[in-house]
Order: C-alpha cells, then structure tokens, then sequence
C-alpha cells in the first residue's frame, strides 16, 4: 500500500470531524500518535457528528511488528488505551487509566488501516468506564479494549490548555 493509499484511507469518513491532536504537550509528543515514524502507527482521530461518538483510524506499519507479519499486541493495546482516555477527554472528562483489559480476537496483519470505535460505558463519580473495539475495513473484530479511568483536576494534568483544545474541536 503507497502513502498516498493510506492517506486516503485515514481520511474522515461522511458525517465525521476530525479531532486534531496537538503534536506537542507537556514536555513531549503522545507516546502512541506522536510518532513521526510513518512505518510504525499512523493515527487519526474523528468524532461522529450524529452522536459524538469517538473513534480513530490507525495504520499498523512494519515497525509495529510482533508475530512475523502481524501486529503487536502492545500497539494495539496502546492505540485503545489512547483512543479510550481522548474519548473520555473530548467528552469533558479529564481522565487517566486506572486499569485496562485488552481481549485479542483475532490476529491482526500489518500494512492495514483499520478503525477503533470508542464509548463511555458508564460514569460513577470520578470513574469512567470506557469501551472500544479495533475492527478493519471489513468489519471484522482484532481486539477489544475496556478500561476504567479517574477523572482528575485539569490542572494536574493540562497546564497549557491542551484539554480545552481537544474539547473546543467538539464544540461541546
């Protein structure tokens, strides 16, 4: 598959908006979306304008290897945990990961794009419960993630206003 191929199979879907994520925060770049390797993980991340659900495309490159041809599980786990805590963010919750689970379904070949949909299970307090699914084009599942994150004062985490961006895109 050429860049040129990828990138348009990154692109936003009908009725999606593309959440820009900021390339620099803190003192760094995101560990999962921040890398400038496009033969690793390529990833872009969409809100559903009908019902603000948060999903995110991601393109597994050669670098994000595990099994010989496959993907590892731990860029998979990555991409969820990430996709699960942004869209506990753009939905007004200021979160970090408590804990993750991660279900592999299935093994998932490299050199695809495939698609992560993500929802807020449930909100108790400062517990957040989120779950997501990584399918391909196909519809077919690779992985599961649910995850349970706490909501924490912004300004432990957010100094510089990066969660008011990611909210301001969703015009919440």
């Amino acid at each position: 598959m050429t860049d040129t191929q990828i990138d348009q199979k990154m692109e936003a879907p009908e009725g999606f908006k593309e959440i820009i994520f900021p390339k620099q925060y803190g003192i760094g770049r995101s560990y999962v979306g921040g890398d400038t390797d496009k033969n690793r993980l390529r990833v872009k991340y969409f809100i559903r304008k009908s019902d603000k659900r948060f999903f995110a495309k991601v393109f597994f490159g050669v670098m994000a290897q595990g099994p010989p041809f496959h993907a590892h599980g731990g860029s998979q786990a990555a991409v969820l945990d990430e996709t699960m805590g942004l869209a506990a963010w753009v939905a007004d919750k200021s979160v970090v990961s408590a804990s993750i689970k991660v279900e592999y379904v299935k093994m998932l070949k490299l050199l695809q794009v495939c698609t992560i949909e993500t929802w807020i299970e449930k909100v108790d307090g400062r517990k957040v419960w989120v779950k997501s699914e990584l399918k391909d084009e196909n519809n077919i599942v690779y992985s599961r993630g649910t995850g349970l994150f706490i909501i924490i004062p912004d300004e432990k985490i957010s100094k510089n206003g990066f969660h008011k961006e990611l909210r301001e895109q969703v015009d919440l």
